[in-house]
């Protein structure tokens, strides 16, 4: 069930994210492949958890956000850490000097806008992913041959059957 922001503002910029309140007031953005943005208003705390698993990918996405969040001056590249949960992210965004702006809604449109750059690749990212899953699913007649069509032969491939090498004088010595 998405959630609502109210801002009174009439001329602020509307932004769709999909996203949850927990029990105790935080926003989960779940927006992104790779991975969960939650941020914390009340200890001004942005958290990003992978997904599924942790990867390069995953380390390489959370890295990249933290790095739009710096260069858009949301936070300071000295907040961000390792969170205690593994494979998490986490830096704290400063309060605002002006009191007519809300920190947490230039966080949000930061992040909506970080989505937005993203998501040409994720979508590129998916679409590789779910044609190679069709492959191997559903391949082609071209591709594929039913059982026993393929002829056995005595030696097949590069490796030679009962080829036996001693470790210390090389292969040449059978």
């Amino acid at each position: 069930m998405p959630i609502k922001i109210n801002i009174t503002d009439p001329n602020a910029i509307k932004i769709a994210l999909e996203a949850r309140k927990t029990l105790d007031g935080k926003i989960m953005i779940l927006d992104h492949l790779h991975i969960d943005i939650v941020l914390d208003a009340t200890k001004k705390i942005i958290t990003t958890f992978p997904k599924d698993s942790f990867n390069d990918e995953t380390y390489e996405t959370q890295s990249e956000y933290f790095r739009k969040l710096t260069k858009d001056g949301v936070i300071l590249p000295e907040t961000i850490q390792a969170g205690n949960v593994f494979g998490s992210l986490q830096a704290t965004y400063p309060s605002s000097s002006d009191e007519a702006v809300n920190p947490l809604h230039v966080v949000l449109l930061s992040t909506k806008n970080f989505i937005k750059e993203e998501f040409p690749y994720l979508q590129m990212e998916k679409e590789y992913e779910d044609t190679i899953e069709q492959e191997y699913l559903d391949p082609d007649a071209e591709d594929s041959t039913e059982l026993g069509q393929v002829p056995e032969e005595p030696k097949k491939g590069s490796i030679t059957p009962y080829y036996i090498r001693n470790y210390l004088s090389g292969y040449l010595s059978y």
